[in-house]
C-alpha cells in the first residue's frame, strides 16, 4: 500500500522510457516462486511465446528468453518479488546477462531481504507524514468540491486519513 507497483507503473509507462529502450516486459511474480511460470511470462510479454511453447521445458524456455533479450536494451518489471532465495533469482538473473549496455530490471518487493539480495540501487518507500495524507486523502474525497465549505466533512475526512495510517493506496 506505500505505492512501490504505482511508481514503477509510472517509470514504465513515461515516455521517456518507452523510447530508451527497445523492449519492455512487466511481470507480476507474486507467490509462490515459480521459475517456469516467470519465464513463459516474460516471454509472452515480449511476443515471443508460442503457444507450442507449452510443452517445452524450463531450461528450452529459459533459452529461448535468453536469446530473445541478447543484445538488445531491456526494462524488465519484476512486481512484488516475495521469494529471497539467492539460488532461484540467480538463476533467473543470468537470463538477463547477455542484453545491451543499459539495460535494466527494477524489482519491487516489500521484503527488505529481497531488496537486499537484488543488490545495485535501492529507493525505499515510507509511509506519508499526517500532513500529505491528508492532501491526498483531501484530493480524492473532495475532488469537486471546496473542503473548506463543510467543517463537518473536513473533520472526519482527517479522522479517516489518519486511520489510513499514511497509506497511500489506502487512502486513494
Amino acid at each position: 500500500g506505500l505505492g512501490k507497483t504505482t511508481f514503477a507503473k509510472a517509470v514504465y509507462h513515461d515516455e521517456r522510457v518507452k523510447n530508451h529502450f527497445g523492449l519492455k516486459a512487466w511481470y507480476c511474480v507474486s507467490e509462490p516462486y515459480d521459475a517456469l511460470r516467470i519465464t513463459k511470462g516474460l516471454l509472452q510479454e515480449i511476443g515471443k511465446f508460442d503457444s507450442k511453447d507449452v510443452h517445452n521445458n524450463l531450461n528450452q524456455l529459459q533459452v529461448k528468453l535468453k536469446e530473445s533479450l541478447k543484445r538488445k536494451k531491456f526494462l524488465i518489471v519484476l512486481d512484488d518479488v516475495w521469494n529471497d532465495n539467492y539460488n532461484e533469482w540467480d538463476d533467473l538473473r543470468n537470463l538477463f546477462v547477455q542484453g545491451d549496455t543499459g539495460s535494466k530490471i527494477i524489482v519491487t518487493t516489500r521484503k527488505e531481504s529481497v531488496a537486499l539480495m537484488m543488490g545495485n540501487e535501492q529507493i525505499s518507500m515510507d509511509k506519508l507524514s499526517t500532513e500529505a495524507s491528508w492532501s491526498l486523502f483531501k484530493r480524492h474525497a473532495f475532488e469537486n468540491m471546496d473542503p473548506m465549505g463543510h467543517p463537518e466533512l473536513e473533520e472526519v475526512g482527517k479522522q479517516i486519513a489518519a486511520k489510513c495510517k499514511g497509506l497511500p493506496l489506502a487512502l486513494k
